[in-house]
């Protein structure tokens, strides 16, 4: 779907004023809440009644949108009314010529315009008739068949001078039958049940009965649902490991675009970072945890080909259940005359119970081989999930920044901030943001500089 360009259009600036006293007292014009009522292409046809219309279908370009605009309850005298609009411009835009007789209940012409600009004073005070404030006309700028838009109306309400607040209300057109869920990722805790999940059914016509179809894949999880009638349905899971549900919504002529829901067991020790850089006759790894449940400590696992791993290190001691920030590092000393080697850690619950991490690769050529003569970064896998690693080679000692951001330019994760001898290092990223979040679908961008170079490489995480 194309790009919208949000732009906000002031139908008119006269404020609302309460006559009385003890204004803040009276707390129902407060209480308001908007309403928008779909009229048509006809101004003559609205009748300042909320009838319900609450969205419909538009096509062409240039034809007239006629919406009725209610608050409720309102049951102090007003004197005025502060409209604005809230659209895509390339779709839909105020109809100047026909707001300028905009009807409304406090017998004044709304200006036309697209700034804030005075319209004398009012006479009033006046309580509108069943909340009717008054129709606004839009046209439609370019060809919208078929295409989904929506508009948002707000008005602004006052107790006074300086205590406002704004109500609004958004009405979709063309709107698509869909189904959506309120959380895409959902924990289930360790022997327990997961918090329930809603699927909500939207866009079908009024007083369509709709029924949802789950679909389980992959994953050891088991997955129960409830349809509830009203148009939702909750999902919850249970048991060891992980699992999808892919959910359609159907009135039995339209079935919607499967909305994906993902459940996955609790980590006994949740990773933030787990990374290694070569030293002079050593490896360095460190790793990070923004919670841990149960978990008595680590070992540290190496490989010399990435399928049979030998312990390496000491326990180390785990935090038992926490939710801190908690950082951890072991020095491999016996480093194998390889070109790389893999690290895992193996996380051993209270209970006994064994979880091995994502490895990582670690290349060792430049403490056996001669440093690397140019900068360079590699990533892989891309794409990847869960987790995928970053190699660069310096080949002189820098300053190095390891930044991941979204595909807008926003940081995501900031992983290295730190001084590093010549050589070649690896650190991985587990799909967590700066809090420990995981991230969605999508492309993301590793953004690696050291002195004067520069590097950024797109990724791609697939859920």
């Amino acid at each position: 779907m194309k790009s919208t360009r949000m732009v906000v259009l002031w139908l008119v600036a006269a404020a609302w004023l309460f006559t009385g006293t003890e204004v803040l007292g009276q707390t129902s014009n407060l209480d308001a809440v908007l309403t928008l009522d779909y009229v048509g292409a006809d101004a003559s046809t609205g009748n300042k009644t909320d009838d319900g219309v609450t969205g419909g279908v538009v096509a062409g370009a240039g034809t007239a949108v006629v919406i009725e605009v209610f608050a409720n309850p309102v049951t102090t005298g007003l004197s005025g009314a502060n409209f604005s609009l809230t659209a895509d411009n390339t779709q839909i835009t105020m109809d100047s010529a026909a707001n300028a007789n905009m009807d409304t209940p406090f017998g004044i012409k709304l200006p036309g315009t697209a700034t804030a600009q005075s319209v004398g004073s009012l006479t009033g005070p006046v309580t509108p008739t069943a909340g009717y404030l008054g129709a606004i006309t839009l046209v439609t700028v370019a060809d919208v068949t078929g295409v989904e838009f929506s508009v948002t109306v707000s008005v602004e309400l006052a107790a006074s001078a300086t205590d406002k607040r704004t109500i609004s209300q958004t009405m979709a057109f063309n709107a698509v039958p869909k189904a959506a869920a309120d959380v895409s990722i959902v924990e289930i805790p360790r022997g327990g049940v997961s918090p329930a999940i809603t699927v909500t059914a939207s866009g079908f016509p009024a007083g369509a009965v709709v029924s949802f179809t789950v679909t389980s894949t992959g994953g050891t999880a088991t997955i129960s649902d409830t349809d509830n009638g009203d148009g939702t349905l909750t999902l919850t899971a249970s048991g060891s490991g992980a699992a999808t549900a892919d959910v359609t919504a159907s009135d039995g002529t339209t079935t919607t675009a499967a909305v994906s829901v993902t459940f996955s067991e609790q980590v006994p020790a949740e990773l933030a970072s787990f990374g290694g850089s070569v030293l002079e006759e050593s490896v360095a790894l460190n790793w990070t945890t923004v919670s841990q449940t149960n978990n008595a400590g680590w070992q540290v696992m190496r490989s010399t080909d990435g399928i049979t791993y030998e312990v390496v290190s000491d326990f180390i001691p785990g935090a038992g259940t926490s939710d801190a920030v908690l950082n951890y590092g072991f020095k491999d000393s016996n480093v194998p005359g390889v070109e790389k080697v893999f690290y895992r850690l193996d996380q051993l619950d209270l209970d006994g119970a064994i979880h091995s991490s994502a490895p990582i690769e670690v290349i060792l050529g430049a403490r056996f081989l001669d440093l690397p003569t140019e900068f360079g970064t590699h990533i892989y896998p891309n794409p990847f999930n869960p987790a995928t690693t970053i190699a660069y080679d310096l080949p002189s000692e820098s300053a190095v920044s390891i930044v991941i951001y979204d595909a807008l330019g926003q940081e995501v994760r900031r992983l290295v901030t730190e001084q590093k001898n010549a050589g070649r290092y690896t650190v991985q990223w587990d799909a967590l943001d700066n809090l420990g979040r995981g991230v969605g679908s999508g492309v993301y961008i590793a953004k690696v500089e050291a002195g004067q170079f520069s590097a950024s490489q797109k990724m791609l995480l697939l859920k």
